[in-house]
Formats: C-alpha cells, structure tokens, sequence
C-alpha cells in the first residue's frame, strides 16, 4: 500500500492508480484552496477510456498548523472518511458519490477523491438562488427520510458505536471569549448574552443539546453544505457527522436559512411539517411542543459555531460571510427566545 498523501503537493499518478485501480497518464490541479480542511479539484487523464469521472473532488488536511491540530483532535478527517467508507451508500438522502477514502489512525492524514457535483449539474447555495417555502420543505422531507432510518436504532451499540455524540471541543472557550471581545460592543445584546451563558455553563448546554432520543445527524448543515440535484436535496461535508437528536440538525437548517420575517411566518409550520414526515415513516416523533422547545436549544448551537468561526478571522470562513449569517441567526435566537430558554431548561 502506498503511503497516504498529506497535501496535494504529494499526489502522484501512481498514487492515484493505486486508488482509483487503474493506469492515470496524467492529472493537473486546476482549484486548490484551504477552508477547515484543504480542498483540490484534479482533471485527470486515464491510459484507457473507463467509466471514470474526468474530474475529481478532493479533500485532504489543511495546511495551516493550527487548522491542521483542531481537524485532528476533533477527528474531522477520520470521522468523514469512515462516513464515506462505511455509511454513504446506504444513507436514504444525495451525497457525493466516493471514489476512494483513507484516513491514518490519528487523523492526522487522510484523503477523499469524491464526486465533483458541478459536473453533475448540481447547484448551491440555494437558498439565496430558489429559496421558497418549497425548497425548505424538501430540504426537510429528505432529513425526516434520512433521520428516521437511524431513529434510536441498536446499530449504535453495533456497527455503528463508532459514531458518538457531537464533539465538545476546548478550543470554542478561548475562541468564543475571544468573539466577545472583537464583536460585542458592535452586536445586538444577544450575542454577549449568549456569549456569557455558554462560558458559565458550558457543560450543562452541552448535556442539553444531547437530552432526546439519538439518531444519525449531519451536524454542519449550512447553506454551503446543502446542495440540490436532479433527485432533490443533498448533503457534502459530513466531517461533523455524529449520533445525537434530529434537532440539532433541523435547528441548524431552519435558524440559519430562513429570514426573519418567513422564520416568524414559518418556523412553527415547518416543524409541524418535519414532525408529519416523522410520522408517515412511522417514528414515534416528539410532541410539537417538544420539538418547539429543542428548535429554541439547538439554535443556540450554531450559534456557538458561527462565533468560533468568527474568531478565526477568513481562516475557516469569510468574516462578512459569517458576520451576515449571526445577523440573520440573532433575529431567530430573539424570535425563539433562545438564551432564555436555555437558561430554564438548565
């Protein structure tokens, strides 16, 4: 077995041969580009004509040292490549399709050649391109599809015990306090109260946002992790995949997508709808006063993401990216009345 490249500088047409189990002639990197993880896009050249994509998508360990130490303590790179060797083709909901995956013990190196999507005439960030309250029932029907498969399944304590509840990493203290002090002179009281809340009770939030029956969970799911095909909505990045209620999903969707106005016109009613979807697939779905209460818990966990990625400057994400989404996630923790929620319910 050939050793597994760390950055694209280490790619090979042997190497490639070896994964994709056929002779490659030639490749070019044509985009290559480091966000929490580094990203490549080959085209590549075959010696015989096969049913092969000319293109590929890949994704590796960041270049950055500080990137690189948090992707591997919190397993990221390890956790997405065992998604996708393991789970992907059986999962009821699109994502890419995986040529190759392989991920050192450690995490500390790791590889994936995935589908490249535009080449499948999928399109992305949706929500700004068709955004309707159609689009965002389909984006739900297709996690009430995927959720309710792994809806407190045994396969937790069975095959699939390696996927635990969402990681709480040390990192977020330091950078959220870190937030605080860049931002909340220039943000709406929600963002220091939420701020504050989660550095004096971090572990009681965390004990929060796992209390409900487990299933399978995305757990990034961000306008630029939605994409839509020709069969609907799908999935990329899965590198947060985790077991843990199907709120923290739903919650991360709806809270970061919709606007204000249609998130005061249409949160109760989307999540009247998740829960029906629940239901005809005969999941005993909580009460819509429960799934209510965890919509107001788990918006505050984007939240907490949003303002780590914050802190880390354009490193990880835009910063008038992320600085648009807490404008658009603040009105929602204020209609849902987020931190006081959470303050009771700990």
């Amino acid at each position: 077995m050939l050793l597994t490249p760390k950055s694209i500088n280490d790619l090979s047409c042997e190497w490639l041969a070896y994964a994709l189990e056929t002779a490659v002639s030639g490749f070019t990197v044509v985009d290559a580009h480091a966000g929490t993880t580094g990203r490549a896009v080959l085209e590549l050249e075959y010696e015989t004509p096969l049913n092969l994509p000319s293109r590929l998508f890949v994704k590796l360990p960041p270049a950055d040292d500080l990137q690189q130490a948090f992707v591997t303590s919190s397993g990221m790179g390890r956790r997405e490549t065992r998604f996708y060797t393991d789970l992907s083709r059986e999962i009821p909901v699109r994502v890419p399709r995986c040529y190759f995956a392989v991920s050192d013990d450690a995490g500390e190196k790791y590889i994936m050649l995935l589908e490249h999507l535009e080449d499948s005439g999928c399109t992305f960030k949706n929500a700004r391109k068709r955004y309707s309250g159609d689009y965002v029932r389909q984006v739900l029907a297709a996690f009430a599809s995927f959720h309710a498969a792994y809806w407190n399944s045994p396969r937790f304590n069975a095959d699939l015990a390696w996927l635990q509840p969402p990681v709480q990493h040390e990192i977020a203290l330091p950078l959220i306090e870190q937030s605080l002090k860049m931002y909340a002179a220039s943000m709406p009281s929600v963002f220091r109260d939420m701020g504050e809340l989660y550095l004096e009770r971090t572990d009681d939030i965390h004990q929060l946002w796992n209390r409900g029956v487990p299933t399978l969970i995305h757990g990034d799911v961000h306008d630029g992790n939605l994409f839509f095909g020709v069969d609907g909505p799908g999935l990329l990045d899965w590198a947060l995949v985790a077991k843990a209620p199907a709120m923290r999903d739903i919650s991360y969707f709806l809270a970061g997508v919709l606007t204000p106005a249609d998130q005061q016109a249409w949160g109760p009613d989307m999540l009247r709808y998740y829960r029906e979807r629940l239901l005809a697939l005969r999941v005993a779905a909580p009460s819509a006063d429960e799934l209510w209460q965890q919509y107001q818990w788990h918006a505050a966990y984007v939240w907490v993401g949003s303002a780590v990625t914050l802190a880390m400057g354009d490193a990880w994400q835009p910063v008038n990216y992320m600085l648009a989404s807490l404008e658009r996630l603040h009105a929602a923790m204020e209609i849902l009345d987020s931190v006081d929620a959470i303050r009771g319910a700990i």
